[in-house]
């Protein structure tokens, strides 16, 4: 069953929000390339990073993530890293950060790729414990369509918080502030650890599926995400200690493709292929457990 959204606004901009049955709520902002702007736990605790005191307009067309709002949990699609694949440009992000979101049912909006022709949904729905994001992409043309999305949640990480990740993890491949395979040691997970301007981003390992990461606070608390890896089958991280960010922040970022750049993806045998006919459908189960 689809959670009804309630109207809402967003620095006066038209919202969705969502309530789930265990008080974790979503704001959904559809002009900002369907931004969750907030997630708030049944303590009212605000999960994701807020906008500076002058919110820019929407980012349209090819633009540089950082020079945007910098907040909040947006998805990108059909690649991270600007790329060009045969010819064809795709900007910092893909596009679905960029691009204004319709409505195709209660709970469920996206929109139709510019550069690649595919079309990209999410629909929020409850559950006994959270909040489920199902996100569906289609291809839009007679033959495959390459294609690759990942998250981009930019979780508040205060002081003491640590990146939580599934115990079969040993190793992750560094690719920003750390270079190449590393192992998975109780430093690297802790936020704290990085000094102020400087960043990190990894990837486990493409070979070692995961099911689940968190963000566990220095209370006790802990958000967490999960997902079918079958659907899902890599995980990056970013963790920014105000090199880009106003705030330390941790991106658990879940994704259908290996690399940073769609090209990558697909040259190593790791991105996402979309079927004519056939839409692809996966999805991110958001929970957050209370301070102990």
């Amino acid at each position: 069953m689809t959670l009804t959204p309630h109207t809402s606004t967003w620095h006066d901009e038209p919202a969705q929000q969502f309530v789930s049955d265990t008080g974790l709520t979503a704001l959904v902002v559809p002009g900002r390339g369907g931004k969750i702007a907030s997630l708030r736990d049944g303590t009212g605790r605000e999960w994701l990073a807020q906008p500076g005191p002058t919110l820019p307009a929407p980012a349209r067309g090819p633009a540089s993530f950082v020079d945007g709002e910098m907040c909040g949990w947006d998805e990108c699609a059909p690649t991270v890293d600007a790329d060009i694949l045969d010819g064809t440009a795709l900007a910092d992000h893909g596009e679905a950060w960029t691009t204004p979101w319709t409505s195709h049912a209660a709970g469920v909006w996206g929109y139709d790729g510019r550069s690649l022709p595919y079309r990209f949904t999410r629909r929020v729905e409850p559950t006994s414990s959270g909040l489920e994001l199902v996100y569906t992409a289609e291809a839009l043309a007679d033959t495959p369509v390459p294609f690759q999305w990942a998250a981009h949640p930019q979780f508040v990480a205060p002081p003491g918080s640590r990146v939580a990740l599934p115990p079969q993890v040993r190793h992750v491949d560094g690719i920003y502030g750390v270079d190449g395979r590393q192992p998975w040691t109780d430093e690297l997970s802790r936020v704290d650890s990085l000094a102020d301007g400087e960043a990190l981003k990894y990837w486990v390992e493409p070979e070692q599926p995961v099911a689940w990461a968190g963000l566990l606070t220095s209370d006790g608390a802990m958000l967490r995400l999960s997902w079918d890896p079958t659907l899902v089958p890599y995980l990056a991280l970013w963790v920014d200690a105000r090199l880009h960010s106003r705030e330390r922040i941790a991106a658990l970022e879940p994704s259908t493709g290996s690399r940073e750049a769609l090209s990558g993806s697909r040259a190593d045998g790791r991105c996402q292929w979309l079927q004519p006919g056939t839409p692809a459908t996966w999805s991110v189960h958001v929970e957050v457990s209370p301070a102990s």
